[in-house]
């Protein structure tokens, strides 16, 4: 099956499946009952397909909102269209942003969807090959959903089962053990169960991809010793690798080459399943793009690093739109609003950085430099040496913010890294987002679903 194909069972899933983003909703309101679905391996592929195309919902998260919430895009007014994010941009956030209510309810549905499939999966009679593969596969979209729940939430209720609305209102938010045990086991079985490629579904979760999550969440819950085992797994896995630039890995007309380990998938040339561009421009006036930020853009040494201008020169579409080259494509000549561009949720380089980090957080820093070179001295900069550790940590967080460049990492790395407090003058409180009000109302019970301190 090839990616258009996957495209089309993805808008085959969302309408069977339904696509409503209600906490812990039961079966949505259509034909489809418990009673009638998942009775063929066709039912189960389509289950499946609905868990993936769960992680599409909310990718204004990733693509902007995460960007503002770091110091790579700002918005310096307001309107009405705009408030919740500008409220995120500037520390305002109240728990009853919009915003993040979408996201709880959009992440809690993909968990949702992905317990309706494990739980069918673990009670059918089907015997089918693909079986081990569907379970690992929703274990791994699973623990990303829980793995972003944690990020901007903190500890959060599990469900790892489909349950009623009046049981989702017992589940209580879960310690920061309980959350990481979950992770690691969940994803250390995806790595038994997944296939290390596929022939023609690219698109799809591997045990590479569930390698590299579950190293970034080890070193998020700061398990140092063994994100290094983790990631050094992930390093010796064949077929992936840096490309020659970081421009290569985003090049549209080589798709799922060696650097790409998981993200969102689009196709142009099917309606509906690309486009926008991502970061473009209105104006081919430089001094008038306030984004990326000047303040963002100082940590490239723009005479040198080969990945600055990803960030800092577009292309002119028409006279009204301008690409920015990380993301650049052209219109589709049917769909003629589309563009193609897949989103990096993990890529090689990261495991190269992510190793990097584990081995210094054990003060191995010669070792970690060694790392922390491959992607510096792919861009065009001088070998980078210390043995300083605040050195080594402030030199990895700006190399991974232009690694990573508008990839929705940046906020996340200078959280991890320790630096966001300083960079933002903000307190420990503000590292994550207020629990949405919504649901502390739905719950009306503190002893189960607290507002996070501060808020």
């Amino acid at each position: 099956m090839n990616t258009k194909h996957i495209a089309l069972l993805i808008a085959i899933s969302v309408s069977a499946i339904g696509c409503t983003d209600k906490f812990f909703q039961e079966y949505p309101s259509n034909t489809v009952t418990e009673g009638n679905f998942y009775q063929t391996e066709g039912d189960f592929e389509q289950g499946v397909m609905s868990c993936y195309v769960k992680l599409k919902t909310q990718s204004g998260c990733y693509i902007n909102e995460l960007g503002y919430r770091s110091d790579e895009l700002v918005l310096k007014s307001m309107a009405v269209s705009t408030a919740d994010r500008y409220d995120i941009d500037h520390f305002e956030e109240e728990s009853a942003n919009g915003l993040m209510s979408s996201w709880w309810d959009a992440w809690y549905n993909g968990v949702y969807r992905c317990n309706d499939v494990l739980d069918h999966l673990a009670a059918t009679n089907l015997s089918f090959d693909l079986k081990d593969q569907y379970e690992g596969e929703c274990l791994f979209i699973r623990a990303w959903y829980y793995s972003m729940l944690y990020r901007c939430f903190g500890v959060v209720p599990l469900v790892t089962t489909v349950v009623s609305p009046a049981e989702s209102m017992t589940i209580r938010r879960c310690s920061v053990d309980e959350i990481y045990d979950l992770l690691k086991n969940d994803l250390t079985r995806c790595v038994e169960l997944l296939p290390d490629s596929y022939s023609t579904e690219k698109g799809r979760a591997t045990k590479m991809a569930a390698l590299a999550l579950l190293g970034k969440m080890q070193l998020t819950f700061a398990h140092y010793a063994e994100a290094e085992a983790t990631l050094s797994s992930a390093l010796g896995k064949s077929g992936y690798g840096l490309t020659a630039t970081t421009a290569e890995a985003f090049n549209v007309n080589n798709k799922f080459n060696k650097e790409w380990i998981f993200g969102l998938c689009y196709n142009k040339t099917l309606d509906g399943t690309g486009h926008g561009y991502w970061h473009s421009s209105n104006t081919s006036v430089a001094a008038d793009r306030i984004n990326p930020t000047p303040e963002f853009k100082a940590i490239y040494d723009s005479g040198k690093d080969n990945r600055y201008t990803l960030i800092n020169d577009y292309r002119k579409v028409n006279n009204t739109t301008y690409a920015i080259l990380k993301y650049d494509d052209t219109y589709d000549g049917t769909y003629i609003t589309q563009v193609g561009n897949d989103w990096p949720f993990l890529r090689y380089s990261d495991v190269v950085l992510m190793y990097a980090e584990a081995l210094a957080r054990q003060n191995k820093l010669s070792d970690a430099c060694t790392y922390l070179n491959k992607t510096r001295m792919r861009a065009g900069l001088d070998e980078f040496t210390t043995s300083d550790r605040d050195a080594f940590f402030k030199e990895l967080c700006d190399e991974r913010g232009r690694e990573f460049a508008l990839e929705g990492q940046r906020w996340f790395d200078l959280v991890r890294l320790g630096f966001a407090e300083s960079t933002f003058n903000i307190d420990s409180h503000e590292l994550v987002f207020p629990i949405p009000n919504s649901q502390i109302e739905i719950i009306n019970n503190e002893g189960i679903l607290w507002q996070n301190p501060g808020f």
